[in-house]
């Protein structure tokens, strides 16, 4: 089971202007490589650094459990790397994000949509507003 700070190895299956997608077959994952998760310099074209069917490895930032996102870094996993004859640190700082949608609970836009009506009306009697 994949988690937050793994490293994993993955082949780049597809390259976009936001970011570089990795996929590995054996491990069943598939995440998304961020493009200021790329390098910490500046990166103008990820097609210049970067090709399709390239191995690469990178550090696990963040899963959405809800919608089967991993996002990956290789910049972290590049902070990581020996430099000077220091220790490499001991803990990579991950990201979490906090996601608001739920498969258990009725929330997200369906329940904005579903209650829009209902705001509106309410607007318009607070404020008066005539529609």
């Amino acid at each position: 089971m994949l988690k937050t700070g793994d490293i994993v190895q993955g082949t780049i299956t597809g390259i976009q202007s936001y970011g570089i997608f990795v996929e590995d077959c054996a491990s069943s994952f598939k995440g998304l490589v961020h493009i200021s998760e790329c390098s910490d310099e500046y990166i103008g074209d990820l097609s210049s650094f970067y090709k399709i069917g390239q191995d690469i490895s990178c550090l696990i930032v963040d899963i959405d459990p809800i919608n089967q996102h991993i996002s990956l870094s290789i910049r972290a996993l590049d902070q990581q790397k020996n430099i000077h004859d220091k220790p490499n640190p001991s803990v990579v700082h991950a990201y979490h994000k906090f996601y608001w949608t739920s498969n258990e609970n009725d929330v997200g836009f369906g329940s904005i949509a579903a209650n829009l009506s209902d705001w509106k009306a309410e607007a318009r009697q607070t404020y008066n507003i005539r529609s």
